[in-house]
């Protein structure tokens, strides 16, 4: 999945798209933000909330205190050089500007179980490598190592999307190593085929 976590909290407050984005850190503006829209019926009405908190209500890195670390980061925020396992302190002084949202790993697990539905219900095999991540074994599928596995790769791409709302890059090679790597060559949401 293509910075699984991120394109989660976008889904989740997609007024944050195209902007940098960390994810890590504590709780307290998003829910200081979602508690003042607790009592506006058109925000409530909606069905998520956390869509009508307006940005200039989230967390800026340049206000962060603390030890935390980014657990990932938006496409934007990494233009700055933000990555997974970076200290927020550091990060902020790459991009002062960037948003800081809390990790809900509760919601990144319902959409790991959505997502693996998916590939499960159109690959012969799956092998799972943790919450954003699997192998799929495409061998006995007639020309799956090549254009078959192409195929293949569009099809769990198209239906993960429409389902979700989440993009991946997928690598399609003849053993799990390659296939790794050829999945990092066209992100986001590319494939990459490796003989």
């Amino acid at each position: 999945m293509d910075a699984f976590y991120a394109s989660v909290e976008l889904l989740r407050y997609p007024q944050l798209k195209g902007l940098p984005v960390v994810i890590g850190g504590g709780r307290s503006a998003v829910q200081a933000a979602l508690d003042a829209l607790a009592d506006d019926p058109e925000a409530q009405a909606g069905g998520n909330p956390r869509a009508h908190i307006p940005v200039e209500a989230f967390a800026r890195l340049k206000d962060y205190v603390g030890r935390g670390v980014i657990t990932t980061a938006t496409y934007p925020a990494r233009q700055f050089g933000i990555g997974s396992a970076m200290g927020l302190m550091k990060a902020a002084k790459l991009c002062p500007q960037a948003i800081q949202l809390p990790v809900d790993f509760e919601e990144y697990r319902r959409f790991s179980r959505q997502f693996k539905q998916i590939i499960l219900s159109i690959a012969p095999q799956m092998e799972n490598r943790g919450v954003d991540e699997v192998y799929i074994d495409f061998t006995e599928v007639p020309g799956g190592q090549r254009e078959g596995g192409r195929v293949l790769a569009r099809l769990i791409q198209k239906s993960i999307f429409d389902a979700t709302g989440l993009t991946c890059s997928i690598g399609v090679a003849p053993n799990k190593l390659l296939a790794k790597m050829a999945s990092e060559f066209n992100k986001p949401n590319g494939i990459a085929i490796v003989h």
